[in-house]
């Protein structure tokens, strides 16, 4: 596993932005398409036809969604939602594996939390440990 320094996760940041972008843009058009597979299977006159094609986009579009954050895992980093989106990036502080959390719309990374906690367990970094910048 590959730890990650607070420059090295910063350096990410414009990429991640670009990647989340792009999964809130395949979601956004998989709920419209989900919508549309609810109202065709409500209709008693359903087209059978149709209601598969709308199933097969909305995999089309999850497959999309799910590359992308396959892409933020091969950076080594841990995607771990998209409402709110965030990103965890395994640290070692004070000797101790921590994740430096990121959430989309962060500029610089100044929270970690334990590897077995979530995003409530969110704790600021220590001055030290921030990017100078």
């Amino acid at each position: 596993m590959k730890y990650f320094s607070v420059a090295e996760a910063e350096a990410l940041i414009p990429e991640l932005e670009k990647v989340f972008d792009a999964i809130m843009e395949l979601a956004a058009k998989a709920e419209a398409r989900a919508e549309d597979i609810r109202r065709l299977s409500q209709d008693e006159q359903r087209n059978i036809s149709e209601l598969a094609i709308e199933k097969s986009q909305l995999q089309f579009l999850a497959n999309g969604m799910n590359e992308r954050f396959q892409k933020i895992a091969d950076l080594g980093a841990f995607p771990k939602g998209l409402d709110p989106a965030l990103v965890d990036f395994p640290h070692r502080l004070e000797g101790k594996d921590v994740v430096l959390c990121w959430k989309l719309g962060e500029r610089k990374i100044t929270h970690y939390h334990g590897a077995d906690e979530g995003f409530s367990g969110r704790k600021a970094l220590p001055r030290s440990q921030r990017s100078a910048s």
